[in-house]
This record gives C-alpha cells, structure tokens and sequence, in this order.
C-alpha cells in the first residue's frame, strides 16, 4: 500500500457533528488496515475525547495530513508550513453577503473563511469536496488537484422510533410541509412562507408548515422572519417552530411530516436531503448550489420559487400517490448511491490514487 500514517486536524471535534462523525470513521478505517491515524482538534467535547488529541500535542512529520476546512481557524497557517503531503476536505463556508444585514460575526467568518481558502490553494496537494459543487468551487479558486468524496453520514442513528407524544400531535390528518436547517438569511424562509401561503389560502387549507431549527442562529433574522409571518395573517398554528430540539424529536418531525421543502440559496451538502430521502419523504427543493449534486436524479428540483406553482407542486404531490411513489423510489435509489460513494475505503483508494 505504501501510505503508514494520516492524520487528521479540524478546529472543534464536537460528538454527533456530522463533520466530527466523518474524522472519526476514517480514522477507524485506516486503522483497521493497518495505517497508522490519529485526529486532532483545538476543541473537543468529553464524549469524544478518548478519540483524539490536542493539537498542541502534534509534532510535525512527514505523514499524510487531512484538514477538514469549515470556518477559519490557526489551523490554515500551520498546513501552509507544515511537512508532508496534505489533503484539504472543504465542507463549504456560506458566502458572508447573506450576513451582512443580520450577523456580523457571521459575515466575519465568511469573509475570513474564503481568504483563508484562497491561501491554502498553492499548499495544498489534493482539494476534496464533499459535494461536486465544493470540488468546482474549489477549481475554481484555483486549486490544482480536486475531487469529489460525499460527506459520510452515521445512517445507523436514524433508526428510532417517533416521540408517542409529538406524534398524537401532529398525526392528526393536516398536510404537514417540513423544513429543516438553522434560521440564517441563506435558507430562505421567506420564500417558503410566500410558497405555504398560497398553499393554505387557495389549495389546501388543513396545512401545516413545520420548521424545525435554531432560531438562535441569527436572531434579527428570526424576528424579521416572524413579521413577514403575521404579514400573511399566519398563525403559530400555521408555521411551527420548533427551536434547537433534541434528537429524537428531530427525527419525529422527519417521520410526522408528508413532504419536504427547501428553498435555500447557498448549501455546501445538504444533509436533510438524505434524512428526508430516508424516511421516504418527497422532496422539493430549489436547485441551487450542491442540492442537484446532492439529490442527483432523485427529488424535484424547481427552478422558480414562484408561490402559486410550487404551492400546487406541493399539493399534486402529496394528492397523487402514484407520483408521490415514483419520487420516493427514485430517493431510495439515490440514497443507495450517497452509502456506496461514501465508503471510506473509496477515500483511500483516492488519495492513493492520487498521491
């Protein structure tokens, strides 16, 4: 094989991150065939941390280095210098114009975060993305060596049953259209509510909007959110929110509601794509970014987010069950593709290939 030792750096290694669940399957792949790997962050919860290693605890050797790049951190300085051959992951950073309205702190990171891509691009020996939509961004930022390696996810967690209690909740014969990502200016939430409203109002009327989320994430977007809500004359009963919930309950959404919607602007994977392709529920999505890399030929992917169309596209889907069936079908194709694509023994072979 010729490869003995990767590592693996990330600034926070944080339990049930779906970036710290990838570091860690990895390094669990390439021991049990003999590589020698360890991962080391700056941060880590206790729950993990029998799993890696504080950076300070690095000493800088030939071996093969992976940096999982998400926000900008020290990290950036130290592969520019450091030995070995090094393998950047891009898990993508939201362009910081979507911030500059609501979050400063926010558009700081954006900002920061894509000059520090712009340094690495000559330090780096292989650039991954883990959607075709971060390799071409990649490409195009100028890093000469890219690929494409899916971002792996932990498909044994979603195996739990409903919550009983929001379950006898929300099971009670509305439509129930589910969203799911934190309340930020790139989702578009706004363009969900035109879209449910005119859902409501002149398609069908026992509809429920469920949108489960941080709400913490950018709090004056939240409240502009809520104006444009009373706006339409919507009511808490109409559009739900459920904050930052625990697991479980986030899966009870999943496994309650009849269809899915997306109408952001900017995703670098998309993760509740799988999550509702799992629980086989339709999914609608504004085709955008990665999420036609991510859906592949599975889903509906819309081009306009005009309310009346998508507003009677939600409906027709949730109406017609022989439509309805065909796209979940075309999702578990799909789905069967992502666990294929992710298999960490293809990450080897690449950089094998590769380096």
């Amino acid at each position: 094989m010729g490869i003995k030792e990767i590592n693996q750096f990330l600034p926070a290694f944080h339990y049930g991150d779906a970036i710290g669940f990838e570091a860690l399957s990895l390094k669990k792949y390439f021991l049990s065939v003999g590589i020698k790997s360890e991962i080391y962050a700056y941060h880590m919860d206790s729950a993990v941390s029998g799993e890696a290693k504080y950076f300070e605890e690095y000493q800088d050797k030939n071996d093969i280095k992976i940096y999982h790049f998400a926000i900008p951190s020290g990290l950036t300085d130290f592969f520019i210098s450091s030995k070995g051959k090094k393998i950047l992951i891009h898990h993508n950073i939201t362009p910081y114009k979507f911030f500059y309205r609501f979050r400063k702190d926010l558009f700081r990171i954006g900002y920061y975060g894509r000059k520090e891509l712009n340094y690495l691009k000559s330090s780096i020996n292989l650039a991954i993305g883990d959607s075709e939509f971060n390799r071409r961004e990649l490409e195009e930022i100028g890093f000469t060596k890219t690929a494409t390696f899916p971002l792996m996810i932990d498909f044994s967690k979603y195996k739990r049953k409903p919550v009983p209690m929001l379950e006898k909740i929300f099971k009670d014969g509305k439509l129930n259209i589910l969203t799911v990502g934190r309340i930020v200016a790139n989702k578009r939430y706004e363009d969900i509510v035109k879209i449910f409203f005119y859902l409501k109002k002149y398609v069908h009327q026992d509809s429920r909007l469920i949108i489960v989320g941080n709400t913490s994430a950018d709090k004056k977007y939240f409240y502009a959110l809520l104006d444009y809500i009373n706006f339409f004359f919507l009511t808490p009963k109409d559009v739900f929110f459920t904050g930052h919930i625990p697991y479980d309950e986030l899966l009870t959404y999943y496994q309650v509601s009849d269809l899915f919607i997306s109408a952001s602007e900017h995703e670098g994977f998309c993760l509740p794509l799988v999550e509702s392709m799992l629980y086989k529920l339709p999914v609608v999505a504004y085709n955008s970014t990665a999420i036609p890399y991510t859906l592949g030929k599975a889903g509906v992917k819309i081009n306009t987010k005009n309310p009346a169309l998508v507003g009677e596209l939600l409906y027709e889907i949730w109406k017609n069950r022989e439509l309805n069936a065909k796209i979940v079908s075309l999702q578990n194709e799909r789905l069967k593709e992502i666990k294929e694509e992710s298999s960490p023994r293809n990450f080897l072979k690449l950089i094998e290939d590769i380096l």
